[in-house]
């Protein structure tokens, strides 16, 4: 398992955008957030808007591998809260939407969901006041509890997600 977000398969426009914050400083900033603050300084290595560029188009043209599921919850549950509290921005099938720049959930894997979900319900996850996407995922995510965000990831990894479980393999059978 990575540290960070799997980049593969997330849309040009949406990678732009992060990467983009990532640049400016609207992101990155918050020493808390070590996977944050490490993007940061990743990106400050970042020269031009033409190495920008490259970058977007190289992982958005990647297919998204399938991934141990680790995050377990209540289908259910999951499934009622994603409806009434993201859906309306990610779409019904976790495809996102580029016309208000929120992304899609259906390509990220199961444990950096809940983690990012954790750290915008913890004030972690910064939001910048011009980050409208970050303004309302901290605001969709009010009154949530830790076991309600396990339910919304178990829900998108069993029931959104576009990769095929990846099973975990043990060692031989003697």
């Amino acid at each position: 398992m990575q540290r960070g977000p799997v980049l593969d398969g997330l849309p040009e426009w949406y990678l732009a955008d992060q990467l983009k914050k990532f640049k400016s400083g609207q992101r990155g900033k918050n020493a808390a957030n070590r996977a944050e603050a490490l993007m940061g300084v990743a990106m400050a290595k970042v020269g031009t808007d033409e190495q920008l560029a490259d970058l977007t188009r190289h992982f958005s043209k990647r297919k998204p591998k399938p991934f141990i599921r680790v995050v377990r919850g209540d289908i259910p549950v999951g499934r009622a809260h994603y409806a009434t509290r993201c859906a309306s921005c990610h779409g019904t099938k976790g495809e996102g939407k580029p016309e208000i720049q929120s992304p899609p959930v259906n390509v990220q894997e199961d444990w950096f969901l809940l983690d990012q979900l954790r750290k915008y319900a913890n004030g972690q996850r910064t939001v910048h006041p011009r980050d409208a996407g970050g303004v309302m995922m901290k605001a969709a995510l009010a009154g949530l509890s830790p076991d309600d965000l396990r339910s919304v990831v178990a829900y998108i990894a069993r029931d959104l997600t576009v990769t095929p479980p990846l099973q975990k393999v043990g060692p031989p059978k003697k």
